[in-house]
């Protein structure tokens, strides 16, 4: 029986655009978590996510035997980390916490790009049916923006744009979803928005004038900070973020690309970060 819950997860590395995607989508009508993490100068129009989820992923991550920025497989099962750890029922508490009985959610800590295993079985047993939105954002802009917040190299954010962008995409693999680029959203929400609808199988809710006014507003264009070139074949990460990339923007057009995908699992299967 299909659920009359719905809950679209925003997923994808920091930096990525997935604040402003997140806004978008609650002015569309979903509702956003209680506990919203305050504006910061790195990103002055708000987060759009809880702390709880923060503070709680952070923790599971560090349970699994790593953190936000680690570039390692995960070798543990977060699931079972979760579950022997009681993190899973705080993940079901937080849901409850941050949502109450609302119908339409919008979630998203990048974070959950590595914890769907957690994520996708806790939100079907609240009862919500998941519609997965991959926020893609030219990787060089992403390791840029971490570099400047958190004085990391730009070998090291790229390497973190890869293990995010590669665990998001193998997690949602097989089930509807889009594909959502930083500089398509800026260009045209709108017709951005329609193929994701498109592609999710699900229509967005009418929207009334004064959100499409308060849409238009948000997306400014001081919002990007960076404006760089992709990745070039100068170091081997930065080879394979070209070709993640590239991959990445074929699912797009169509988020069930054969090709794409075998590209990605080579890129996944040869990614050996230290």
């Amino acid at each position: 029986m299909t659920s009359d819950k719905r809950a679209v997860l925003v997923l994808g590395m920091h930096r990525s655009g997935t604040s402003a995607l997140t806004r978008i989508i609650n002015l569309m009508g979903f509702s956003a978590p209680r506990t919203l993490m305050a504006a910061t100068s790195a990103n002055e129009a708000g987060f759009w996510e809880s702390e709880v989820f923060m503070d709680l992923d952070e923790r599971i991550l560090k349970a699994c035997g790593h953190k936000w920025s680690s570039r390692k497989r995960m070798v543990a099962d977060p699931m079972a980390v979760a579950r022997a750890s009681g993190l899973l029922n705080e993940v079901r508490r937080a849901l409850a916490d941050e949502y109450g009985d609302a119908p339409a959610i919008v979630l998203k800590d990048p974070r959950i790009s590595r914890l769907m295993a957690i994520y996708g079985p806790a939100l079907a047993e609240a009862g919500y049916r998941i519609s997965p939105m991959l926020a893609l954002r030219n990787p060089s802009e992403v390791a840029a923006s971490v570099a400047k917040r958190d004085q990391y190299t730009m070998g090291k954010g790229l390497g973190i744009w890869l293990r995010y962008t590669l665990d998001a995409e193998r997690a949602t693999r097989g089930q509807p979803r889009t594909v959502v680029a930083f500089d398509d959203l800026m260009a045209d929400w709108r017709g951005t928005m329609d193929r994701a609808a498109r592609q999710l199988g699900e229509p967005w809710p009418a929207l009334p004038p004064e959100s499409i006014a308060e849409i238009d507003g948000a997306l400014k264009p001081d919002l990007k900070h960076h404006a760089l070139p992709p990745p070039g074949n100068g170091s081997w990460r930065g080879f394979l973020a070209a070709r993640t990339y590239d991959a990445m923007k074929r699912l797009i057009a169509d988020p069930d690309d054969r090709a794409a995908c075998r590209t990605l699992d080579l890129v996944s299967a040869v990614f050996r970060p230290f």
